[in-house]
């Protein structure tokens, strides 16, 4: 595991930060020794030395770490089984992310983790109904949106889960029932949550009109005894406005039959091409471009009322509006694959914004990432929240920096967008 660097491949970020830090390095050790001597100098690089040699050991302590608790997931027999091993690795992540600071890498992790665990969620909901006498499971596709999708999933990162079926069958319904209870008690899932779940052509249908007026939530499902026949359910409808662009754009596959997979994130790919020109898309664009930022008129922050008294919501006004500024700008320049920070990088390459903007970006990215991190560490749950009264002046100075970025991206899409609605 690439922990080490918590670099992602080829993004500006490599690049531009290694050359800094090797300039800021070179700097510093001709400082030493225009004021130190050869000993003096020596000592120095052999201290240096004895550091690095720290690190890879603590990595591959790490790793070794990890893997056992891979191995703990990998052998749990029930799901519920699975919530002690994901604490622990919740934990190393965690240690991990206070040690070095890196945002990216921790959620690399974490995307590892969570992939474990839903695959082997899967793999017990086929033993459950094998045991139960219900047969084997069907062809299934299991796929994610969210968080996960874009590469950017946390310490207790909550996803969206879409399970599609390949033929109508009472073996489908029965397994959607085990695997929706087994997301359910290893913690992938609310109680009351459940993943949407349907055929290829109510996925299309989906993504063609919405759902349906007046429909309610689905309610967890109830155990079915031994040799039970399974009830024909509707496909389960996608709530709120943002959920249904995100579960079309940020799209990815985790288990399963992976060409009943590759048919539902080209549907959706299709369907978002056709929305471009459209009056909702435009719209939509302007509720995302219009969306309030953690820093207000006269530079002052906006604060929370009630629990989080005084406290910012990073979350919600400050991460969310930079993951959609930069969906719906990827979007409209028929940019479809990757998380956050690979959009950034394709729109630089595009010509949809300059090289400063795109690495102040990729630093914001970052920058609330950290802030993210930092308060499930504290609270052991999800959410973003942090008192700026905490904050340090270089980390105030991160944030007001972060938000700016986001501000300059807010009035680069209202400039190319809001014109066209």
């Amino acid at each position: 595991m690439p922990m080490l660097l918590g670099s992602k491949g080829e993004d500006i970020l490599t690049w531009r930060a290694s050359t800094e830090l090797l300039e800021n390095l070179k700097t510093r050790l001709e400082r030493k020794w225009e004021s130190s001597s050869s000993r003096a100098a020596e000592s120095f690089l052999t201290a240096l030395m004895d550091t690095l040699r720290a690190e890879l050991d603590y990595e591959g302590q790490l790793d070794q770490e990890l893997a056992a608790v891979e191995g703990e997931i990998a052998r749990a027999e029930t799901a519920s089984a699975l919530a002690a091993p994901q604490q622990r690795y919740r934990e190393l992540a965690a240690a991990h992310f206070r040690r070095r600071g890196s945002p990216l890498a921790l959620c690399g992790a974490c995307s590892r983790l969570h992939d474990l665990v839903l695959k082997k969620t899967a793999e017990l909901a086929e033993e459950r109904m094998r045991e139960l006498g219900q047969g084997t499971a069907p062809v299934y596709a299991l796929l994610v949106s969210g968080d996960r999708a874009r590469g950017e999933q946390t310490l207790y990162s909550r996803n969206r889960y879409l399970l599609l079926h390949q033929l109508d069958s009472e073996r489908f319904y029965l397994f959607s029932r085990q695997f929706t209870l087994a997301l359910q008690q290893s913690g992938l899932l609310g109680e009351q949550e459940t993943p949407w779940h349907g055929s290829l052509s109510e996925w299309r249908s989906l993504l063609k009109n919405g759902n349906d007026k007046g429909e309610t939530p689905p309610v967890s499902p109830a155990p079915l005894p031994p040799f039970a026949a399974a009830e024909r359910q509707r496909a389960t409808p996608l709530p709120e406005w943002r959920w249904r662009l995100e579960s079309m754009a940020d799209l990815a596959y985790v288990a399963g039959f992976e060409p009943l997979a590759d048919q539902a994130v080209g549907a959706a790919t299709l369907a978002l091409r056709e929305e471009l020109g459209r009056d909702p898309f435009f719209q939509l664009a302007r509720r995302v471009i219009s969306l309030p930022l953690a820093l207000g008129r006269f530079g002052r922050w906006r604060l929370e009322q009630g629990e989080h008294h005084g406290e910012i919501d990073i979350e919600r006004l400050a991460l969310s509006p930079l993951v959609q500024l930069v969906r719906i700008l990827s979007l409209k320049a028929q940019v479809h694959e990757g998380g956050t920070l690979q959009r950034i990088r394709a729109l630089l390459y595009r010509g949809a914004m300059d090289v400063d903007l795109a690495e102040r970006l990729l630093k914001a990215l970052q920058c609330l990432l950290a802030l993210r991190i930092e308060n499930e560490i504290r609270s052991e749950g999800p959410g973003g929240y942090a008192n700026p009264e905490d904050f340090a002046l270089e980390q105030d100075a991160r944030l007001r920096e972060a938000l700016e970025a986001v501000l300059n991206l807010q009035k680069i899409a209202y400039q190319n967008m809001v014109g066209q609605v």
